[in-house]
């Protein structure tokens, strides 16, 4: 899986382009952004969703629905340290 800055999309590493819905971009953009590839559950959760007091379930739901397509599209995988924090590895 690559990003490309310039046109702010994702490629397979066939060449075709991933399809995220907007919250599994952000959350992808911000994934490969960090230099550990790792995000706290409250950095998630405070950049997708400030104005919501607890937005575990809904962060549960969104990496549920991301991991397949990662997976599918390209050999990483998302890893979560007991809920605490998530990072993007090669499987």
């Amino acid at each position: 899986l690559t990003y490309s800055d310039t046109e702010s999309r994702f490629y397979a590493s066939d060449g075709h382009q991933v399809q995220f819905t907007p919250m599994q971009f952000h959350l992808m953009t911000m994934f490969f952004q960090s230099t550990s590839h790792s995000l706290t559950k409250k950095e998630i959760c405070d950049a997708l969703w400030p104005k919501k007091p607890d937005a575990s379930e809904t962060l549960y739901t969104l990496i549920r629905r991301l991991k397949p397509v990662i997976e599918h599209h390209s050999d990483l995988k998302i890893e979560s340290d007991r809920s605490k924090s998530y990072c993007l590895k090669t499987r």
